[in-house]
């Protein structure tokens, strides 16, 4: 190949790929020492601590991205940091505790795959989301497919339901079931809402409802954080059945602008 062939490798700034902001960051790293402690615990055997560890790591999940956005910090790599987290904070950590909790005791082979089936899928997702969020594929006000801090939660949450490790065959089954589930819905094409786009006209009711909800799971969290997952997996349904009933129902307002999230259109 001859010299005046070659491709020139065009420069780029580093330093500006690498920037790093540091309040989300933060936070983002406290996202991670929550959930490596919370392997920690399931390693230990103690499940029900880990579970409240990945439940306030949720929270941390949520508080990097809405504090990198108000401060106008987002950035490739804080993305690509958080996605990182993510896989571990929420698809390692919820991964071993399916293994240790539901199968411990019977087919630890089975245990084995469902566990790997929920990482792959969880990190496939992470992968995807990152992509569609580069070429804005989506509006922000959409997830496509059960994000994973809400799959982890909802994995975890049987704990709370049910104290008690599965006791015989069926019900290990029936665990390793719901769990191929949870994975299945992160590489789906379902539409979840997203807190993003929320109407500003709304968002004194909906910090009043976030109060309350942070109250009642303080209060009573072996009931409250079930409800919530349970809630939000079968949200599309809902907002399905929801918006069937308002076609049918006449309404003047056409463009929806009553709705508690701003009308963004998707189509698949």
């Amino acid at each position: 190949m001859r010299t005046s062939q070659r491709r020139r490798i065009r420069k780029v700034n580093l330093s500006k790929l690498t920037r790093i902001s540091f309040l989300p960051s933060v936070f983002t790293t406290f996202n991670l020492f929550l959930g490596y402690t919370a392997l920690l615990h399931i390693l230990k055997g103690n499940y029900l601590t880990a579970v409240y560890l990945v439940t306030l790591s949720v929270v941390m999940d949520g508080f990097d991205g809405t504090i990198a956005r108000l401060t106008k910090t987002e950035s490739n790599f804080g993305m690509q940091l958080d996605s990182l987290v993510d896989a571990v904070s929420f698809g390692l950590v919820t991964s071993v505790f399916i293994f240790k909790w539901g199968f411990y005791m019977f087919h630890p082979q089975l245990g084995k795959m469902a566990g790997f089936i929920f990482l792959s899928a969880g990190v496939i997702r992470l992968a995807r989301f990152n992509v569609y969020k580069e070429v804005k594929a989506y509006p922000s006000s959409v997830f496509i497919g059960l994000p994973i801090p809400l799959a982890a939660l909802s994995v975890l949450s049987v704990r709370l339901l049910f104290p008690v490790q599965p006791g015989n065959q069926w019900e290990t089954i029936f665990f390793a079931a719901y769990c191929i589930l949870i994975a299945v819905l992160m590489i789906s094409n379902v539409k979840y809402r997203t807190m993003k786009r929320i109407n500003p006209r709304h968002s004194l009711p909906v910090l009043f409802i976030l109060a309350i909800i942070v109250a009642l799971t303080i209060l009573y969290p072996t009931t409250t954080i079930p409800s919530i997952t349970g809630l939000y997996l079968i949200s599309p349904l809902i907002f399905v059945i929801s918006g069937k009933f308002k076609k049918n129902v006449k309404q003047p307002d056409a463009g929806g602008s009553g709705d508690f999230f701003q009308s963004d259109s998707v189509d698949d």
